[in-house]
């Protein structure tokens, strides 16, 4: 059974539409960029070890929710309505997470994974009813040796 091990909400400001979530890992800027182009096609990017977020809002501010499970979850009829769900898998080698766009200042600097560093699952949940709102849920895929 998954389990959620933390929650961290926090409120971002979108740079041009997009925020990403993401290791400072050597090449990030790249693999942001990278996953940034592939969100502005379809919504989400993976990309190394980043995910891009495109949002609807420009310029202002959405809730985005990160959750640490410690396998992936179910996606359950409890849940509320979304937009979409979308997985895919990013390397978080530096055994942290961050987000730049963020209010939070911890959270831009970086907010350690339980499970330590390698590879991960993301799922990104859009909620745009009544207001912009996103859940990232982060679960290991394979640890780092």
């Amino acid at each position: 059974m998954a389990v959620r091990l933390s929650a961290v909400d926090t409120v971002v400001s979108p740079s041009f539409r997009t925020f990403w979530l993401h290791a400072r890992a050597d090449g990030y800027l790249a693999d942001m960029q990278a996953a940034g182009q592939l969100a502005d096609a379809d919504d989400v990017g993976f990309s190394g070890s980043a995910v891009a977020v495109h949002t609807t809002a420009d310029p202002g501010a959405v809730r985005a929710t990160v959750e640490i499970w410690s396998r992936r979850p179910l996606l359950t009829g409890e849940e509320p309505p979304f937009d979409y769900a979308v997985e895919g898998e990013i390397d978080l080698s530096t055994g942290q997470w961050c987000i730049d766009e963020s209010h939070d200042s911890t959270v831009q600097a970086g907010t350690p994974l339980p499970g330590g560093a390698g590879s991960y699952g993301v799922r990104v949940i859009a909620y745009h009813e009544p207001d912009e709102q996103y859940r990232l849920q982060i679960w290991p895929a394979r640890p780092h040796h």
